[in-house]
């Protein structure tokens, strides 16, 4: 266990990412249509209908290291914040953390993880690129081609860029490309249920970090809060 911990927080634990084969199938393009990047930027999936409740399960992998996680995300991409609960299979509470427009909170942190510093920190910064931040804008430039949109923007010295496609023009993939930061964020199976687009699959890569994060989100429903 303790060596477990030890991985987790030398990744800084970012619940994820980097590696080979993406376990979830490409989102089947198709032509493309007149769209503005403001258009595309209003259809994100995350920011339907207001606060989001998106239960899923992740696995973070790290120089052969899995470490299988059950979860529950509370999503306000309006208020740029979210909540994360993370528990082990036997369903005790490992994290419950609070993303906020300019920092994170940890609420609780099991003691064998809270020992290691900027674990929750980590933790934040991770659902912060899947879920708020960077988010794609209406001033981003836009390029289409045959089968996808692709909006981009210089930001913090990096370049951050966005793909669209599929028969809905959602957000397939996220990427930020800079001299201190090099991630992605894939988004897959998309699906409709009970009127909410959402992506069944979504894949963290940071090339810098060497992790992988993968999400196989089981449901996402709007908040009663």
């Amino acid at each position: 266990m303790k060596r477990i911990t030890l991985l987790l927080s030398g990744a800084l634990l970012l619940l994820l990412a980097g590696c080979a084969g993406v376990p979830f199938e490409a989102t089947e393009l198709v032509p493309t249509v007149p769209r503005s990047a403001a258009q595309l930027a209003d259809g994100l999936w995350s920011r339907q209908r207001g606060p989001l409740v998106v239960r899923h399960s992740a696995l973070f992998e790290l120089r052969g290291m899995r470490v299988p996680v059950e979860a529950m995300l509370s999503l306000d991409t309006r208020a740029g914040e979210a909540r994360l609960v993370g528990m082990n299979e036997m369903g005790v509470k490992l994290y419950d953390i609070t993303v906020l427009p300019d920092g994170s909170r940890a609420n609780f942190v099991m003691p064998e993880l809270a020992r290691y510093p900027g674990f929750a920190e980590a933790v934040a910064l991770s659902v912060r690129r899947i879920f708020l931040a960077p988010a794609p804008r209406a001033a981003d430039q836009l390029e289409v081609a045959r089968r996808s949109y692709q909006t981009s923007r210089e930001e913090g010295g990096a370049t951050i860029r966005f793909t669209f496609g599929g028969a809905e023009a959602q957000l397939l993939e996220k990427s930020c490309r800079g001299a201190d930061q090099s991630w992605r964020v894939g988004y897959y199976r998309y699906q409709r249920r009970d009127g909410l687009l959402f992506p069944g699959g979504i894949v963290l890569d940071d090339d810098r970090a060497g992790y992988r994060l993968t999400l196989w989100i089981d449901s996402v429903e709007p908040s009663n809060e």
